[in-house]
């Protein structure tokens, strides 16, 4: 985590918020207050989202800077999410490299 340039954090929507799991870890990456580093989140939900929000809200308590919208996906993804998925992932890798 201290050598990483950029985090990528995701969690599904679980009663309008992020996993326990998540949430322990992104309040553990609070305390470390990383510096330069960026991040992005994404997620899933069913009935509602709210979990990429609230791990973008984490992310920014912590110090790191969020570098592109987060990514929502309902259900399971169909074929053109799996792309975005695929694209999403891909910008972030151009962010970390500086290939923009």
């Amino acid at each position: 985590m201290l050598d990483a340039k950029g985090f990528v954090i995701g969690s599904s929507t679980h009663d309008n918020d992020i996993l326990p799991t998540i949430a322990g870890f992104l309040e553990f990456l609070k305390g470390l207050s990383p510096k330069n580093r960026i991040a992005c989140g994404f997620g899933s939900y069913g009935w509602a989202g709210g979990a990429v929000k609230n791990i973008e809200n984490m992310l920014k308590e912590s110090g790191v800077d969020l570098v592109q919208p987060g990514l929502s996906v309902r259900y399971v993804p169909d074929e053109n999410e799996i792309k975005r998925c695929y694209e999403f992932g891909q910008d972030f890798a151009r962010e970390i490299t500086g290939n923009n």
